[in-house]
């Protein structure tokens, strides 16, 4: 019986009638006071016919009955910004969050709250985490509302506020982050996908290009990658990361002269960013211009005494120089700190420059280098293992066992090779 007036109360709400379905409604509650959605939809009705504090009475009633239900929490949050009773609204809102951390409308509510107080820094905090969500969703609309709030505040705030604003940016880079992870894992076309869904939410996204474009680099498609990356600088033409990019590129199909103008003009916005001089260097090098190469890497390790990829591009070109001395120590220093860094694919790359090399130059420290060697691996199997250095050894001795008359580093780095198969 309850079934059928509520049914007919939520047809007589679809239809606007909302005197009718609140009639509906409340037979319904008459039957069985303990049914939560019968009064979130009475006070659905409610709201919409203007009656805010007797809306509130009925979510609040069903929250007494159901206290997880989230979308009472939401309307009621609702009801009581219209009042303006903004501090019940974002306790409501947190509640939501508490529930549920990736509910959207939630962080909506809450921009909404605080911009009401005029808090503008938390207002864009929650409604960049509201778009963020809804572009994962797929809801370009409430997407697109978020956004439009969040450059309506800018447009009106203090100079102070845009700045603050402006070195919040980072926080859209999330979207962007797991996108290159959702690609690095192996789900391409999703992540293209919806790359080019959210180009539609936002065709002046510069960050997105840069990312769209370093997908496309990572695919083969330099000249698409190019062309996303061009994309990116007429939205912002002070975006260090797609010159840098489209610099790395240029230099890779031989366009050196386009390269060095645009990492040039990246140095020219972030002149302390270390890894642009690195990114020059290489092309120098790759010109041939060795000197050129040199004094890059050295002013990149002036900015970053520990910047591990100017000791590594430098060593090669000692190595080509036949100053083989010279290229050992930088590797070795390279080898380090990328391992510090938990950077095992560089680590890799460097010890294998390292180890071709190696003979060519009697080294007082090589037992030393070789422990050290070991100590990293170490580090690395022990983490892998999640600490228990027990487990390793067992490991290490079951390769041992099958692989006899090797040397301690071998077994190791067979170990974590297994282990990461």
């Amino acid at each position: 019986m309850e079934q059928e007036i509520y049914k007919q109360a939520i047809a007589k709400s679809r239809a606007k009638d909302y005197q009718a379905a609140i009639q509906y409604f409340s037979r319904v509650i008459e039957i069985n006071p303990n049914f939560a959605e019968a009064y979130y939809g009475r006070g659905l009705a409610r709201f919409d016919l203007g009656n805010n504090n007797e809306a509130i009475a009925d979510y609040t009633q069903a929250l007494a009955i159901n206290p997880n239900y989230i979308d009472a929490y939401l309307a009621r949050g609702i009801a009581k910004l219209a009042v303006k009773d903004i501090s019940a609204t974002i306790e409501d809102a947190n509640q939501i969050i508490t529930i549920n951390n990736h509910y959207a409308p939630a962080y909506k509510l809450l921009g909404n709250a605080y911009r009401k107080q005029d808090n503008q820094a938390d207002a864009i905090d929650n409604f960049k985490r509201g778009a963020e969500l809804y572009l994962e969703q797929k809801d370009a609309v409430n997407c697109r509302k978020c956004l439009d709030n969040i450059k309506q505040i800018q447009s009106v705030s203090t100079p102070a506020v845009k700045i603050e604003n402006n070195l919040q940016k980072g926080d859209s880079k999330t979207f962007l982050t797991r996108m290159l992870r959702r690609f690095e894992k192996g789900d391409r076309q999703g992540a293209i996908a919806d790359l080019n869904w959210a180009l539609q939410v936002d065709t002046e996204d510069s960050q997105t290009y840069c990312c769209r474009g370093i997908i496309r680099h990572k695919q083969g498609d330099n000249l698409g990658a190019i062309s996303d990356f061009n994309q990116a600088l007429q939205c912002n033409d002070r975006d260090v990361l797609a010159y840098q990019n489209r610099g790395a590129i240029r230099s890779k199909m031989g366009d050196f002269k386009g390269a060095i103008a645009d990492l040039d003009a990246a140095l020219k916005i972030e002149p302390n960013n270390s890894l642009i001089y690195v990114s020059r260097g290489n092309t120098y090098r790759d010109m041939g211009a060795y000197e050129e190469a040199m004094t890059d890497y050295e002013q990149a390790l002036k900015i970053n005494p520990n910047e591990a990829k100017a000791f590594y591009n430098r060593g090669i070109i000692y190595s080509r120089l036949e100053e083989m001395k010279k290229a050992i120590d930088d590797y070795q220093n390279a080898a380090q700190l990328f391992g510090d860094a938990e950077d095992w694919s560089n680590y890799k790359k460097t010890l294998d420059n390292l180890k071709k090399i190696q003979g060519t130059v009697p080294s007082q420290n090589q037992n030393l280098n070789e422990d050290n060697q070991y100590k990293q691996l170490q580090q690395k199997l022990l983490k892998m293992v999640g600490g228990h250095w027990e487990m390793a050894e067992r490991l290490i001795a079951k390769v041992r066992e099958k692989y006899p008359g090797r040397d301690k580093v071998w077994y190791l780095e067979k170990v974590i090779s297994d282990y990461q198969q």
